[in-house]
């Protein structure tokens, strides 16, 4: 095997190919499919944003039978999504290389169930000035697309009774509200996710919401990842799939 590609472990029952150069899975990749009340019927269409690696639709696969699609503009991770696909001998599982913000050359309106993204957090602005790999630049930061061509991308895309599920940073929490009204989406529920108890402030936010006017958020139960001696909750354990 290639020394930069290694095969890494993401459920119970699937592993996906990783490279050193690209953006791996982290802990916001696990938690999203985790928190995200996808459908579960094979008559569903569910598709992932920002694909990256496929790690995250692949998770879903543990709970869902939908046809899953995913969408990512980095050719590499692309072929990596393929080679993890096949190599789990997953069905109704498809990857497509392209641009978030041409959406309506890809896909009819209206078209899915269910939307899942953990999308690029930083604006290009908050990049940092030391050298990172570009690739993993483009994965963190909005270089290639922003939270405006997310949202747009969700709305065009989802069912008038769909949902769709984020992942990102709290501290961005009133800008994605403000997309989503923009668009005629509304977030219905929230969850803070937090390093234990004792942590100051939440980093992490798991939104999930529809398409509607109304603005009625139900603030979930805080998520702690850490107990106060460093080992996982008893939740992050069930999110890792750890016995």
């Amino acid at each position: 095997m290639n020394n930069d590609l290694r095969l890494d472990t993401v459920s119970r029952n699937y592993k996906i190919f990783q490279r050193n150069e690209y953006y791996s899975m982290s802990t916001d990749s696990f938690l999203l499919p985790y928190f995200s009340n996808v459908p579960k019927s094979s008559k569903k269409n569910i598709i992932e944003l920002c694909s990256g690696n496929g790690g995250i639709s692949i998770i879903l696969r543990e709970k869902s039978n939908a046809k899953i699609e995913m969408l990512e503009i980095q050719e590499e991770l692309v072929e990596l999504s393929k080679k993890s696909i096949e190599f789990n001998k997953l069905s109704n599982m498809y990857v497509r290389n392209g641009d978030i913000k041409n959406v309506k050359s890809y896909y009819n309106p209206s078209t899915f169930d269910y939307i899942i993204c953990n999308p690029p957090y930083f604006p290009v602005e908050n990049m940092p000035n030391q050298r990172q790999k570009f690739n993993h630049s483009i994965s963190r930061h909005e270089i290639l697309c922003n939270l405006s061509d997310i949202v747009q991308a969700i709305k065009y895309l989802l069912k008038q009774n769909g949902k769709f599920s984020i992942v990102h940073r709290t501290y961005r929490i009133s800008d994605i509200i403000s997309e989503c009204n923009k668009q005629g989406l509304a977030i219905k529920k929230i969850r803070f996710v937090y390093s234990k108890k004792s942590s100051d402030n939440s980093k992490i936010v798991l939104m999930e919401g529809s398409v509607s006017k109304v603005s009625d958020i139900k603030v979930e139960q805080p998520f702690y990842i850490y107990n106060e001696d460093g080992s996982y909750t008893n939740e992050m354990k069930q999110v890792y799939g750890i016995d």
